[in-house]
């Protein structure tokens, strides 16, 4: 199989296995093709796995069948969807990490991520994909019993090492992250979304986060995390959407203070962290 025919075979498992179906469309656009040439790419996909896929005349799409997520669900891993996001955005709102391939000599630290079922994934990126509304089962450490809840989402979220779904909730009627990884069961469609990305105003609000290097250095030190920072003026500007700060923060290790300067190393400047305040979890 030449590298060109796995690199489009890989493509529609991926497309398929996360949204549990493809069509001529996603291959021409994927890989900028005319129609006829993608219709003729699935049709030597299915000749080479002939149990995989099942046309489906309503949705005009092909559907994976059971044979294809026996397969798949047993092999899917966390950076597969982010594979997934990167070569198929969903919307401008969806962020992915971009995946290089590294020679022996560079390695990465990897830690576990939540595990993520794509059967569970389905529905939800199609109601971010449609604009729907899903009733899905959710727990959380404040209800550890699964409850029904009825989202509205409309991005998704990865801060590092765990994915979230930005969605209006309709239980406490304001826009809210919810983990990934803690859906389960049966997910229903509940018709057409009220709530988008336009009316999430912390989602619309941009802010900037202003870094600096811990007063505490000596002026020297300071020097050495400003370069590594490309600071200009002793400073570093981050712009960012207010619901994604907290997150932000977390990935810097700014979320709290530390004892030290050398393991703190970068603080907020006092007009940042006040101007960033009230979109910062309170206290309970």
């Amino acid at each position: 199989m030449s590298k060109e025919v796995t690199e489009r075979f890989s493509f529609i498992n991926s497309v398929v296995g996360w949204e549990g179906q493809i069509n001529a469309t996603h291959v021409a656009t994927k890989f900028q093709l005319s129609r006829q040439s993608a219709s003729a790419v699935l049709k030597d996909y299915r000749q080479q796995y002939p149990h995989y896929l099942q046309y489906d005349a309503s949705q005009k799409a092909f559907i994976a069948t059971q044979a294809f997520n026996a397969v798949f669900i047993n092999n899917a891993l966390s950076n597969s969807f982010a594979q997934y996001l990167s070569a198929m955005p969903l919307a401008e709102t969806i962020s992915a990490s971009q995946f290089t391939t590294h020679s022996n000599c560079v390695f990465e630290v990897e830690a576990p991520l939540r595990n993520i079922n794509p059967l569970q994934i389905r529905p939800i990126l199609r109601a971010i994909r449609e604009q729907l509304q899903i009733d899905i089962g959710y727990i959380s450490l404040s209800s550890p019993n699964y409850l029904d809840r009825i989202i509205q989402p409309h991005a998704l979220i990865f801060d590092g090492l765990r994915w979230h779904v930005r969605a209006y909730c309709n239980k406490n009627q304001q826009f809210r992250d919810f983990t990934l990884s803690r859906f389960n069961g049966v997910a229903t469609f509940e018709g057409k979304a009220t709530h988008s990305a336009v009316q999430d105003k912390k989602w619309n609000t941009i802010v900037d986060v202003v870094i600096q290097a811990d007063p505490r250095f000596s002026d020297q030190q300071k020097r050495i995390i400003e370069q590594d920072f490309q600071m200009q003026q002793g400073k570093k500007t981050i712009p960012t959407r207010a619901a994604l700060v907290n997150y932000l923060l977390r990935r810097l290790h700014i979320d709290s203070y530390k004892n030290s300067p050398e393991e703190q190393q970068i603080v907020l400047t006092q007009a940042s962290r006040k101007a960033i305040a009230p979109y910062l979890p309170q206290p309970t």
